[in-house]
């Protein structure tokens, strides 16, 4: 029963701490006071950064995701060998403590996806925005073609 146990008891520990997941940074915002002071060059520079924070998003969806599916997978095989071995009999409660780590893990990746959707959503609408702005400061305007010389005669 040592053994077994100890593992199970890692798995589970391991499973709370990818649930808990990493603290959130600062909530992006659409617009900031700075914006429309910005030169071509740095709002083709955040425009950029906008498509990286999309990108960020969309794999925090994919890591949280296979986070959860790797919980679940720890509990089916977690419970399973309890009731091989015979600890789930001998430990009350042990199995639904490992189903109630898979299904935190569940809920984090729902949280996850919930959050990368608004962020997603916020910085494609900054996106527009300095697009508006790059292109109400002329950035996308092709230089001015020099004035012809007057001919004398």
């Amino acid at each position: 029963m040592g053994e077994t146990m100890q593992r199970i008891f890692v798995l589970a520990a391991v499973a709370a701490s990818l649930a808990a997941g990493p603290a959130s940074a600062q909530a992006l915002q659409v617009s900031y006071p700075g914006d429309a002071s910005m030169d071509c060059a740095a709002l083709s520079t955040e425009a950029s950064r906008m498509d990286q924070v999309m990108a960020d998003a969309n794999a925090q969806v994919g890591k949280a995701n296979g986070t959860a599916q790797g919980a679940g997978l720890a509990s089916t095989v977690a419970v399973e060998g309890m009731l091989r071995t015979g600890v789930l009999g001998r430990v009350p409660g042990a199995g639904m403590f490992a189903n109630n780590m898979a299904n935190a893990a569940k809920q984090r990746a729902a949280q996850v996806q919930a959050q990368a959707q608004e962020t997603i959503q916020t910085a494609t609408t900054r996106k527009a925005l300095l697009a508006g702005l790059y292109s109400g400061k002329g950035c996308d305007a092709a230089p001015a073609a020099p004035a012809p010389a007057p001919s004398g005669f």
